[in-house]
């Protein structure tokens, strides 16, 4: 998992990010930031200018963005969604 996202919206920083790998369960669309199609410029572009134009909006994504890393990317909850992983692991075998 890259840490990048993360770190961006554990500053309170609104983030645009493509919708590659990790960061569908980083980016919570509008309420955190905004995601695009891998290699969709145009998109890219328009969620960029639309956050240059709503500056109101970037201090309760930033918030939302803050609270969602604690509440699910701390160090506890990693924990425990890797024994969950490891618990599934062994029922299914």
């Amino acid at each position: 998992m890259t840490t990048s996202v993360l770190h961006a919206l554990a500053t309170g920083l609104p983030t645009i990010t493509s919708n590659h790998g990790a960061f569908s369960e980083q980016i919570i669309e509008g309420q955190n930031g905004f995601m695009v199609n891998e290699g969709d410029y145009e998109a890219l572009a328009q969620k960029i200018l639309f956050m240059v134009e709503h500056p109101e909006l970037w201090p309760s994504l930033g918030r939302f963005g803050r609270d969602h890393v604690k509440k699910n990317f701390n160090f506890e909850a990693l924990i425990d969604q890797q024994a969950d992983l490891y618990r599934k692991i062994i029922e299914e075998k």
